[in-house]
């Protein structure tokens, strides 16, 4: 399947090609075709249905603290109220994360105040951090 847009390329990029002698190394304008069978496609929606059923209600910044190296981090959960994401996060995709639960513990929850930058907002649950909001 061909794009229906025009593929230009940087002229210094084209010198530097005809230079090393590779003027056929062009990327190509179409992308490989590959064959889906039909077990694909189910497995595929399968999937995007697990997805968007697991991100779906309100955002959450969970701050985690690795119990092994006392390493601190946060992601980005869902659900309905914060102990809801917080379930819902260490349950994961396949609802048999345990290595998960083993290591890592959640130290706070916030609003999330923005999910494209996943910026946190007010305190929920557990105890403010020195990263906060980022």
């Amino acid at each position: 399947m061909p794009y229906d847009y025009p593929v230009e390329y940087r002229p210094d990029l084209l010198e530097l090609l005809k230079y090393m002698g590779a003027e056929d190394s062009k990327p190509a304008t179409t992308p490989p075709a590959t064959a889906v069978t039909k077990e694909q496609r189910g497995m595929f929606r399968r999937e995007n249905k697990r997805w968007e059923a697991y991100t779906t209600g309100n955002a959450y910044m969970l701050y985690l603290l690795n119990r092994t190296t006392a390493h601190t981090f946060r992601v980005q959960a869902y659900g309905k109220t914060p102990v809801d994401a917080v379930k819902r996060w260490y349950r994961g995709l396949d609802g048999n994360d345990k290595h998960t639960r083993n290591c890592v513990r959640v130290v706070a929850v916030h609003a999330c105040a923005d999910t494209n930058t996943s910026q946190a907002g007010d305190l929920l649950m557990g105890t403010q951090q020195n990263s906060f909001p980022y």
